[in-house]
């Protein structure tokens, strides 16, 4: 979304002020909790009710009334509602940024650009000359293309069914790109002379067993996979012999918003893109009007959109 600047009110707020221009996280950090004071602000104890939207003092700023006459409460998506013209968000779920910067830009790295570009900086832990995986080049995943070569990857495989977006990738750096894990597989091993891949990052929209266990197969002793995209509560997806991960030392990992640091690396990412470090313009395919939105969700489910941006 397009925002013009926060306008804060009621007591209590020091993080900005009125006229402020802010990106909103997805993630909350306090600063003072136990994770946030030991440097993982990803892990926040006030995103624990994240993905039901209510706010930090157990509140909701979303109401609506049932068919019998009920009142009831709805959580905005991560605490911050989406698709709305205004919205009333915790100060820890914003932070500023260099007021030059155009919105329709910044607010790509409230969620996708962090989370894909630090999958592979913090969480995969990409070093210079490495040989990396993508699974997954939508939002996320093409983020991770740009953190891996960021960090110096020497060779960026990218694993996606659609043309589109494995065209997307190379076109942003990527070195390699296959349809199907099995071709991917068999590059990596010619390119890293039968070592394996150092990182491997799934970030495909919904996590199966099938890409998991190709991940995990896919680096070498060593090697790291990082889990990014979402898998369903109710199934399992790690099904893995443990002594290949004994003898060959291997890593499998989650992470939430790409483990970084949202008041850092939002401001650091943004200033990256000022410094032409970073590619935002180039992210996105399509922008819509709110009374798009069910028009920018086909796109995403047909896969022609990298991201989309909606503009009030």
């Amino acid at each position: 979304m397009k925002t013009r600047a926060a306008v804060m009110y009621g007591p209590g707020v020091t993080k900005v002020q009125p006229g402020d221009h802010v990106v909103c996280s997805f993630v909350p950090a306090c600063g003072t909790c136990r994770y946030c004071s030991t440097g993982r602000q990803s892990l926040c104890d006030m995103g624990a009710n994240a993905l039901f939207g209510m706010m930090p003092d157990g509140t909701f700023r979303f109401h609506g009334t049932t068919p019998d006459g009920r009142l009831e409460d709805f959580g905005g998506m991560c605490m911050l509602g989406t698709f709305a013209e205004r919205a009333t968000v915790s100060q820890h779920s914003v932070v500023k940024v260099d007021y030059w910067l155009p919105l329709d830009r910044a607010v790509l790295v409230g969620c996708g650009v962090p989370t894909g570009w630090g999958s592979a900086v913090y969480a995969g832990d990409v070093r210079v000359g490495d040989t990396v995986v993508i699974y997954g080049i939508g939002g996320i995943g093409i983020n991770a293309v740009q953190g891996a070569l960021s960090a110096g990857a020497k060779y960026v495989v990218v694993v996606d069914p659609i043309e589109f977006k494995r065209d997307t990738a190379l076109k942003f750096g990527a070195t390699h790109a296959f349809t199907d894990p099995v071709a991917a597989h068999d590059k990596i091993v010619e390119l890293s002379w039968g070592q394996g891949a150092d990182t491997a990052i799934v970030t495909v929209g919904t996590v199966d067993e099938t890409v998991v266990s190709s991940a995990i197969g896919t680096v070498g002793k060593g090697g790291t996979v990082v889990i990014t995209g979402m898998a369903s509560p109710e199934h399992l997806t790690l099904h893995w012999p443990g002594i290949d991960l004994t003898l060959n030392e291997k890593t499998i990992k989650g992470t939430i918003f790409g483990s970084a640091n949202p008041h850092h690396d939002i401001v650091r990412l943004l200033r990256l893109y000022d410094a032409g470090q970073l590619k935002l313009d180039e992210l996105v395919t399509t922008t819509y009007s709110l009374h798009e939105i069910n028009q920018g969700y086909q796109d995403l489910r047909d896969g022609t959109n990298i991201r989309g941006v909606i503009l009030f």
